[in-house]
């Protein structure tokens, strides 16, 4: 009998001000992630888990991790779990609960692994030792599954020399870390605000869209394009093969400040 693969979902990004009607950019942040959320309603019927990685809110504060947790209880047919960005409050966010804010999930013959990159009052990312002492032992305590890593911050250089400034600083140690083990499969982040794909070795790199704002690839410094907000779907083999995509929002003019030099 042929295993059904597990339906996981990534969503990122989603930069939510403290109320509603805040804008980013000129782009209501709220109304793409509705919109986005609309989007996979229509595109899956089943979902097994969603994970949202990281500047969940643009300022971290309670009651936009309260509308957003409200949306996605609403919208999403899924458990889901968030870990935090650079623009994250880790203490708000611990306010909703250990099941959104888990740092491991076994999903049939996968385990995801969820990571924490964020650095108090930094731009960039970091990995402490005791993350580090988490993932392997995670790891080891899971010899039989396949392994997915998600965190918020690139763990490799994407080709944008701005956000690059902003990697994992202490990238080597993961991937010293990661190269011991066959099982990882796939290592998955946010913070880049576009598509990204490539490998490692035997490892998949992947990104995924933000569900508001898009940083246009491969630009020296600070720029954004009117690309449509999205998200990541993955299907995740009992064998351990990924296929994966990106759906974006279609045909929408969410009045974005594509001449922007920052925010």
């Amino acid at each position: 009998m042929t295993v059904p693969p597990i339906s996981l979902l990534q969503i990122t990004d989603c930069h939510l001000g403290e109320q509603e009607g805040d804008t980013l950019l000129s782009m209501n942040p709220d109304e793409s992630l509705r919109d986005v959320l609309s989007l996979i309603q229509q595109n899956h019927e089943h979902i097994d888990f969603l994970i949202a990685t990281g500047d969940l809110c643009n300022e971290g504060t309670l009651p936009a991790y309260k509308r957003l947790h409200n949306v996605l209880s609403e919208q999403v047919s899924s458990p889901f779990a968030w870990l935090p960005g650079n623009h994250d409050s880790p203490r708000s966010m611990a306010e909703f609960g250990h099941a959104v804010n888990t740092k491991l999930q076994v999903l049939g013959n996968w385990l995801i692994i969820l990571l924490n990159s964020r650095v108090e009052g930094c731009i960039y990312g970091h990995l402490e030792s005791d993350e580090l002492q988490f993932l392997e032992r995670a790891i080891n305590d899971h010899p039989g599954k396949h392994v997915m890593i998600c965190m918020h911050h690139q763990p490799v250089p994407i080709g944008s020399q701005w956000m690059d400034n902003y990697i994992v600083r202490n990238a080597h140690e993961f991937w010293d870390i990661v190269g011991h083990f066959s099982n990882v499969k796939a290592v998955v982040w946010g913070h880049v605000h576009q598509e990204f794909s490539d490998t490692h070795h035997h490892i998949q790199l992947l990104a995924s869209p933000s569900t508001c704002i898009q940083f246009t690839p491969y630009k020296k410094d600070f720029h954004v394009e009117n690309t449509m907000p999205g998200y990541r779907w993955f299907e995740l083999y009992d064998d351990g093969q990924i296929v994966t995509g990106v759906e974006r929002v279609e045909d929408k003019d969410y009045g974005t400040d594509v001449n922007s030099h920052g925010y």
